[in-house]
């Protein structure tokens, strides 16, 4: 009866438009009830479990939850800022257009849960296991003493800024439209990962281990790849522009339409890979291993590949104009296109 009575109190608020602040709330059992637009500031919930609930238009400031476990229910257009979550359990729980502003997450856990849209900004501490779970769109940023755990799960579109993947943990999750903007992923294992139309703009991968994974469609613009394996990942399409994969390993790699342009491949290894279609205008190639690569329409013009390894690869209809062959092992040239005198030229004249 005493717990109604409190429940009861606590809504007559909600409904008045009244906000509630510091109140000590502990040991209660909420079910089926609907929050809507109510406004919590400095409070603690201690020992609560919320099910069934809907959520909606709340903002809550200031409050503490520990202990809490939120089964079956809908946040809607709720923002949390400056809370704070010590081992809370988010089960089955729906997040839509959800925001967590400079909250701490210590020890916490979303599970078969649904983030449709919604961000996780400026934490102090970002401590958190996210497992069978479908993340629609989620925002991850400015966020400090970062452990993260995705287990099992699947990430449509998550954007992450200047974050290190060293304080995150992979098992059995795909990701769609990963962007990490300016971010740190230095000898770290994507081994395997589905991280089909991700982005690494401007990032730092080198010595990164993505054999294996599919990177159809993905986009590697200014990044640092030095020393990283690709080993027969699916880069279909890929974008590796501007990048730096010096010693960079694409062996058995399937590269069919994938743009190198201007990227510094020097020694790297592409033995075995399908570069049907692949563009490496103006890379430098020095001393890289193309050998048994199919490399039908490949575009290599402008190029340096001085001393590069092409033995026992196939050609058919590959450019090589303007390039820099000193030194180059070639094997057979059959398929590869006659240089075009007129159009360099052209080039060389309108450079004048």
């Amino acid at each position: 009866m005493e717990q109604a009575v409190v429940q009861q109190q606590f809504l007559s608020k909600v409904n008045d438009g009244e906000s509630i602040e510091g109140f000590l709330w502990k040991d209660l059992h909420w079910q089926g009830i609907e929050w809507h637009g109510a406004e919590i500031r400095k409070c603690i919930f201690e020992h609560n479990r919320f099910i069934g609930m809907d959520w909606w238009s709340c903002h809550v400031d200031t409050v503490v939850f520990a202990g809490i476990r939120w089964s079956e229910t809908t946040l809607r257009d709720c923002v949390f800022t400056s809370c704070r979550f010590v081992n809370c359990v988010f089960e089955k729980t729906t997040f839509r257009a959800h925001q967590f502003v400079e909250c701490a997450f210590d020890a916490c856990v979303f599970t078969e849960c649904q983030y449709l849209e919604g961000a996780l900004a400026n934490s102090p501490m970002l401590d958190l296991n996210i497992e069978a779970s479908r993340i629609e769109k989620l925002v991850v940023t400015g966020n400090h003493q970062v452990s993260l755990r995705f287990k099992d799960s699947t990430f449509a579109h998550l954007v992450l800024t200047d974050f290190d993947f060293k304080y995150l943990a992979l098992e059995n999750t795909a990701f769609t439209n990963l962007i990490a903007l300016e971010c740190v992923a230095k000898n770290y294992s994507f081994q395997g990962v589905q991280l089909i139309q991700s982005q690494f703009t401007d990032s730092d991968m080198a010595g990164s281990d993505f054999s294996h994974a599919n990177l159809s469609q993905a986009c590697f613009k200014g990044c640092g790849l030095q020393e990283c394996r690709f080993d027969r990942a699916d880069m279909r399409q890929a974008l590796i522009i501007d990048a730096n994969a010096a010693q960079a390993v694409f062996a058995g790699a399937q590269l069919e339409c994938a743009n190198l342009s201007g990227t510094n491949g020097e020694r790297a290894v592409f033995r075995g890979a399908n570069m049907t279609m692949t563009a490496l205008n103006r890379c430098n190639l020095q001393y890289a291993d193309f050998s048994d690569c199919s490399m039908e329409f490949t575009d290599f013009s402008y190029a340096n590949i001085s001393h590069a390894d092409f033995r026992g690869g196939h050609f058919m209809r590959s450019k090589h104009h303007a390039v820099i062959d000193d030194g180059t092992r070639y094997g057979s040239k059959q398929g590869i296109l006659p240089p075009d005198h007129e159009l360099l030229r052209a080039e060389q004249w309108v450079k004048l």
